[in-house]
């Protein structure tokens, strides 16, 4: 059954991106800080930590890790959750505007990483759902792949950000070679062991899929869920105006044009998010460089095997490959003037 009435919560609005895609900026555009929304620590990333404790895991295939580790997995998600389901009370609370922004695999549950990353045979059964508050009988569908229940899922309008993976994907390589983003330690294991990003990390199959539980749930005659992609952003002041209407926003707040971050302030970042934040800290506009345009990924092989070595090069160039079905059917539902 389709659903187009609004939730049942006033309009929260979920800015689901992968790495790399620009969402800095979109969010700088945007200027939420004058919006009346609720802030949040780099506007949201409440399943950062739970996400990154459960990549130091993914070494191993889910049905080898001992019952402790598996418990203290999904604990971290928990908590994750309760932080998110607290933010979104006090706003609402406050009459305050909910506008979050997560990377969309964050939120995965580690039983379809791991059978994604080492196939069927790595783990059991069917996981259940992280608890949310005021849903008594969780339930999860087939195009769920987070940890969280459906209903939960459903109190939401999305919006998905995506970025041509021959951009997204060697921007993300490039983070991982550096020691001062790679360098995520949890309770002494890695994140990633070694300086390539994981393979649940170069897939768009969360974001492709979790936009299919949304279609699903919207039904056709739906504005949402939302697509937008980085290029349009950046050439099109028009489009993101009329997102910010569809989003709730006030498009006269939004600013194309701001100052450059501070030598102070850039200091006091920590050294991922330094780098991470580079681009947009050393920006005062729209920086058109970082436009995909018409690219050629054979061409940009090549020079990847430059960059990254023989190996890496070709490694990406098969992440890029097998990134772009799932990139061209959300390229073909963005939204347009």
């Amino acid at each position: 059954m389709t659903v187009n009435a609004a939730p049942t919560h006033p309009t929260r609005v979920w800015l689901l991106t992968s790495p790399r895609t620009a969402s800095n900026m979109l969010v700088k555009i945007l200027n939420l800080d004058a919006q009346n929304v609720r802030p949040a620590e780099h506007g949201g990333y409440f399943f950062l930590n739970a996400g990154v404790k459960r990549f130091t895991f993914h070494d191993t295939p889910m049905n080898t890790w001992k019952d402790e580790d598996r418990a203290a997995v999904y604990a971290a998600q928990q908590v994750a959750f309760d932080n998110l389901q607290e933010y979104l009370d006090a706003a609402e609370k406050e009459g305050q505007r909910v506008f979050v922004k997560e990377h969309a695999f964050m939120m995965n549950d580690p039983h379809y990483e791991s059978e994604h990353t080492y196939g069927p045979d790595a783990v059991t059964g069917t996981p259940g759902t992280l608890t949310a508050k005021g849903i008594e009988h969780p339930t999860r569908s087939a195009l769920n792949l987070t940890s969280l229940p459906d209903e939960f899922l459903k109190t939401w309008r999305p919006t998905f950000l995506i970025r041509h993976p021959a951009m997204m994907l060697p921007s993300l390589y490039r983070t991982c070679i550096r020691d001062d983003v790679n360098a995520f330690v949890v309770d002494g294991r890695k994140a990633r062991p070694g300086k390539e990003p994981l393979q649940c990390e170069v897939t768009m199959k969360w974001i492709r899929t979790m936009h299919r539980f949304y279609e699903a749930h919207f039904g056709d005659d739906s504005t949402w869920p939302i697509v937008l992609d980085a290029d349009d952003i950046m050439v099109n002041p028009e489009l993101v105006t009329k997102y910010a209407a569809l989003a709730g926003l006030e498009p006269e707040k939004l600013r194309f044009s701001w100052e450059k971050a501070s030598e102070e302030q850039v200091a006091k970042m920590a050294p991922p998010n330094r780098v991470m934040l580079s681009s947009i800290n050393a920006s005062s506009k729209v920086d058109m460089s970082k436009v995909a345009g018409a690219i050629d990924i054979d061409a940009e092989a090549v020079k990847w095997r430059v960059e990254f070595g023989e190996e890496g090069g070709r490694n990406l160039e098969k992440w890029v490959r097998d990134a772009m079905p799932d990139y061209l059917d959300l390229h073909a539902k963005r939204l347009r003037l």
